[in-house]
Parts: structure tokens; C-alpha cells; sequence
């Protein structure tokens, strides 16, 4: 069973990996590799690849029983909603390993991109991402 420190660790493993050298395909291979395919879609490398970031993370540690594969953020709010751990609460504070998702646009409750929480201190919440601008960051 994958420790948060599992999770924290392949996550940071993939730090710069990004879409300039193409690196960014090691994790997008990771999870083209995995079987069955989310949805049956194999990633492209020009497909947005956030979810892909999270998702790949979750097989190299074998932790895909808590968290779903998918190629899509929102499409992994529903899967998590359908395993019953979905949480939306503006009480709840982040721990290190969550996973964390982004409505960037705050009009349509759709989640943009997600993340895995690194840490939290004083109010601020760092967050391991994939394609955040192209790279892992």
C-alpha cells in the first residue's frame, strides 16, 4: 500500500519534466500504459495532461484502489464522487498527498486542473502539478 511519502516522492521525481524537450512523455507513457485505458483514450502529446500527472503518479505507486485514472480533471471528480471520497468543503484544510482541484473560472463549479497537495503552512498550500505551464511543477 502507497505511503503519502510514496506519493509525495514519485510526484517530485517528475519535477521539470515538460513539453519544450518532451520529457513530459515519460508520464504521459506511464499512464498510456496502464490498462484499461480511462475512457478507452489513449494521451496524446499535445493532449492537456494534468489529470495524466496525477493518474501516473497513482500507478507508479500502485495506488490506483484511492486514486482514479483519468485523462480528465473533471472526469476524476466523478469518479472520486462515485468511490465516495469526494470532498467539497470550504472548512477543510489540505493535507500533504490530497488531491486538489482547481475551478479557475469560479462560474461553472468545472474543474479546470488538479494537483497533490506537497504541504501547507500558514495559510498557504503547495501543490505538485502537471502541466502548469507546460511542465511539471
Amino acid at each position: 500500500m502507497a505511503t503519502v511519502n510514496d506519493i509525495l516522492n514519485q510526484a517530485r521525481a517528475w519535477l521539470g519534466k515538460n513539453e519544450a524537450d518532451g520529457s513530459h512523455m515519460d508520464i504521459i507513457n506511464v499512464y498510456n500504459s496502464h490498462t484499461p485505458l480511462a475512457r478507452g483514450y489513449k494521451v496524446k502529446s499535445t493532449d492537456s495532461w494534468c489529470a495524466v500527472y496525477v493518474s501516473a503518479v497513482a500507478i507508479k505507486c500502485n495506488a490506483t484502489n484511492i486514486i482514479p485514472i483519468e485523462c480528465g480533471a473533471e472526469q476524476m471528480v466523478k469518479l472520486l464522487k462515485n468511490m465516495g471520497i469526494w470532498q467539497e468543503d470550504g472548512n477543510y484544510t489540505p493535507k500533504s498527498g490530497d488531491i486538489i482541484f482547481y475551478d479557475w473560472d469560479g462560474k461553472d463549479t468545472w474543474s479546470d486542473h488538479v494537483g497533490i497537495v506537497e504541504s501547507v503552512e500558514n495559510n498557504k498550500i503547495t501543490v505538485l502539478e502537471g502541466n502548469k505551464s507546460n511542465a511539471v511543477g
